[in-house]
């Protein structure tokens, strides 16, 4: 009995050691990675410890508001012309920033389409063409095709997202305002892994290579 336990113990620490070393080459080689293998935001990499990041963010004009949520940190600025919220994000174990959101200013309906084109237009031109997805050709009561002078009305959730060899840039309308997502390819892999590793060692589920 008691082999057994020290076998079943040693088998676990080795399977805990597999995934520090598996994180751990994650994190060392976004670390040595020079800064063009991570998104770009307002001209900073979009890596490191997020307190140092945001910090940076503050010399361009920007000012820390309050952490919002654990791993998160609340600035406020001016981005594209336009006073926002900007929100970083980090990953739980390791502090990595990974993630940029950009809330811009609430608009009326038909402006709010009017500048998500306008976006589209100058995304499109610094990421090339984004992948769109529109809400409402799911629903075809809401938009019938071959109906002239119909024009699309943008909806919640309508989005086009621009893909990168360091990550993606999202843009989406949201409830009466639009969204610009900054996702790090690099940092985002080793978010997923910690919570990957945190979700199966909360169920009991063994973890295996």
């Amino acid at each position: 009995m008691a082999v057994t336990i020290c076998v079943f113990l040693k088998k676990n620490k080795m399977k805990s050691l597999n995934i520090f070393l598996l994180l751990l080459i994650f994190i060392v080689n976004s670390c040595s990675s020079s800064p063009e293998e991570h998104l770009v935001f307002n001209d900073i990499p979009i890596h490191g410890n997020p307190a140092q990041f945001a910090n940076e963010l503050t010399k361009s004009g920007f000012t820390i508001s309050q952490v919002t949520e654990e791993n998160q940190i609340k600035l406020n600025g001016v981005f594209l012309e336009q006073n926002c919220e900007i929100y970083v994000y980090a990953t739980k174990k390791s502090q990595l920033a990974y993630k940029v959101r950009v809330n811009l200013p609430g608009e009326i309906p038909d402006s709010l389409q009017v500048s998500f084109e306008k976006l589209q237009k100058l995304f499109a031109s610094n990421y090339g063409m984004g992948k769109t997805r529109y809400k409402q050709y799911r629903n075809p009561e809401r938009f019938m095709f071959n109906e002239p002078g119909l024009k699309r009305q943008i909806k919640k959730g309508d989005r086009t997202r621009y893909t990168t060899d360091s990550g993606f840039i999202t843009l989406e309308v949201q409830d009466g305002y639009i969204s610009i997502t900054y996702l790090d390819k690099v940092n985002n892999e080793i978010m997923k892994i910690e919570v990957e590793e945190e979700d199966k060692q909360e169920s009991g589920e063994e973890i295996s290579f």
